[in-house]
């Protein structure tokens, strides 16, 4: 036998009737299996899958593309993979979309709405089907990319569609509002801020606002000084927590609007030899595992990563089947109270007014 034409057959591409005589079913069967798994009899799923295996076959994913004219493929930008909350969406947005044929595209901006431009332009010259942002703060150029490339958008962890980009989220200015109530309503008077607001970073700029409206509700106002502005790192949380207590010793409560920031700071209060919480009560903001974990547990905002990376799905697949979608989906936070917090210990702070009551 010619060995050319044996390594020409042995390299041939498997294709879909190949694994059908293999499997002894029809192609048709095959392909439902491939495509929806559900409705077929355990007994052929399993002889089907058997095969492919054997065969090591693969879907020729671009003569798909070209024969339908989609790639079936979504593109998602996040700020930075290095946080849970981020990794959390991403995977529940990634196993949801591959539940509906689709394969996810992930790319990081850092923040930076320059990088995230850039990588849109990207993913959209790779022909994706739809694209998941983060946040409503984006580059002007941004909208009029997406709405020249004519795929669907949506915008996550924010409740309030902007420039006609829809949103899924929770109201993060509200949330941490109602965290602050709380503190108020513990009795701290003396407080001060860790925050990560970056130019892009709305979801933090509104958690700041949220602390400081409902602090100026009750009378008190804070100093710049009071608010240490801060990257999103542990590091970070630890230089800012030591810059506040000495620039504001007096300081009973720290509100930071991350979990990480928090962690950071709790350790640096360790360091610093101020009891957490009957010296200092410190709050997050996300509920990351990490958080239900540390010594003491901490105090923070629920946000449901999992629920807006699977919202965000299930809205671009309707999307692109044309089923009519919401503009706005304002999803539920929680207000999670652990042991990180505490009423100040007696003589610390004397309350100057009584915070008014709130409904959050």
């Amino acid at each position: 036998m010619d060995k050319s034409l044996n390594k020409g057959r042995v390299n041939a591409r498997v294709k879909i009737e190949d694994v059908a005589r293999k499997a002894a079913v029809s192609a048709a069967t095959v392909s439902r299996v491939l495509n929806h798994p559900e409705i077929v009899r355990p007994e052929l799923r399993d002889k089907v899958t058997r095969a492919i295996t054997e065969l090591s076959y693969t879907r020729d994913s671009a003569a798909r593309a070209l024969k339908s004219g989609r790639m079936r493929t979504i593109g998602a930008i996040v700020p930075t993979l290095g946080l849970a909350i981020f990794a959390d969406g991403v995977e529940a947005l990634q196993n949801r979309l591959s539940e509906g044929g689709y394969t996810l595209f992930v790319a990081n901006s850092q923040y930076d709405q320059r990088r995230e431009l850039q990588e849109l332009q990207s993913l959209i010259e790779r022909g994706i089907d739809g694209v998941v942002l983060v946040g409503g703060s984006h580059a002007p150029e941004l909208r009029a990319l997406v709405q020249q490339a004519g795929v669907p958008v949506i915008t996550t962890y924010v409740s309030k569609a902007q420039g006609g980009i829809p949103a899924i989220g929770i109201d993060n200015q509200r949330a941490i509002r109602e965290l602050t109530q709380y503190l108020l309503n513990l009795g701290h008077v003396r407080f001060g801020a860790i925050a990560n607001v970056p130019p892009s970073n709305d979801r933090s700029r509104a958690r700041l606002d949220g602390i400081q409206k409902a602090l100026a509700d009750a009378g008190i106002h804070l100093e710049p000084t009071q608010i240490i502005r801060a990257d999103f790192s542990l590091a970070q949380g630890r230089s800012a927590l030591r810059q506040l207590m000495t620039d504001h010793p007096d300081t009973t409560a720290v509100i930071c609007t991350t979990d990480t920031l928090a962690i950071g700071a709790m350790a640096e209060a360790r360091k610093l030899g101020l009891n957490v919480p009957q010296r200092l009560s410190i709050t997050g903001f996300d509920d990351v595992e990490l958080s239900a974990q540390i010594d003491p547990p901490l105090t923070t905002i629920s946000v449901p990563a999992a629920e807006i990376g699977r919202g965000a799905a299930d809205y671009l697949i309707n999307a692109i089947a044309g089923i009519p979608i919401p503009k706005a989906v304002q999803l539920p936070y929680r207000l999670i109270i652990r042991a990180s917090t505490a009423p100040p210990r007696a003589g610390s702070a004397t309350r100057r007014t009584k915070p008014k009551a709130r409904n959050n």
